[in-house]
Formats: C-alpha cells, structure tokens, sequence
C-alpha cells in the first residue's frame, strides 16, 4: 500500500478520535468545610447541558494519601457533595488535590487545590 495514503488514513483516524473526545470535562468544582466538622466537602458541578458517565472524583492528601468516589451519572448543570460521609469516613484535609475524570473526555479536570 502507499505510503502517503496509509499516513492520510492515520491523520484522519486521529482527528476523528480527537474531536469525538473532548480534552477535560466541563466541570467545576468549590469547597467548603463540612458541617459535621470532618474535614472538607468538595462540591462538583457538571457546567455543560450534556449528561456526564462514569464520573470519578480522585482526592489526594498533602501526605499522598488517595481517595475515590464514583458516580454512574452526573445530570446536567447538577452537582455532587464529597465528603467524609462518601469517602468511607475519611476526613478531606484541607491542601489536598482533586481530579474529575469521565467517561469520553481525554484527560481529567483539575487538579484543583482545596483551600478555605
């Protein structure tokens, strides 16, 4: 086969693959002290008019230590609370990091730091 039509074939398979995926998701995300006084509450918010799958909230500790929580489905401009509570009892320390990923998005949003 040419040379030039297979390199053709590769460009357009990789621009198809980068516009049917987005870079991050349209998220944006706040924070705020949890009430019951266990750490920090992250609050995620879908920006976008579209439905967001698979969505998966990584937080990690100043001391590296790594939380997930896992969300099948994040309506559109609808938010999620994280917290100790959804965390298995882990309290969120102030300083940690958090990253979004969903499911068609090439990287994950963030990292945010967490600050009051």
């Amino acid at each position: 086969m040419n040379r030039r039509l297979i390199r053709l074939a590769g460009a357009i398979l990789a621009a198809v693959v980068v516009t049917a995926c987005q870079l991050q998701p349209p998220i944006s995300l706040t924070a705020r002290e949890s009430l019951a006084g266990q750490g920090m509450v992250v609050i995620v918010t879908n920006t976008s008019d579209e439905f967001l799958h698979d969505v998966t909230v990584t937080i990690e500790s100043p001391a590296k230590e790594t939380k997930k929580h896992f969300v099948a489905t994040l309506d559109p401009h609808d938010s999620i609370n994280v917290g100790w509570l959804k965390l298995e009892g882990w309290p969120i320390p102030e300083g940690s990091t958090v990253t979004v990923s969903c499911k068609g998005f090439l990287r994950p949003a963030g990292p945010w730091e967490i600050e009051i």
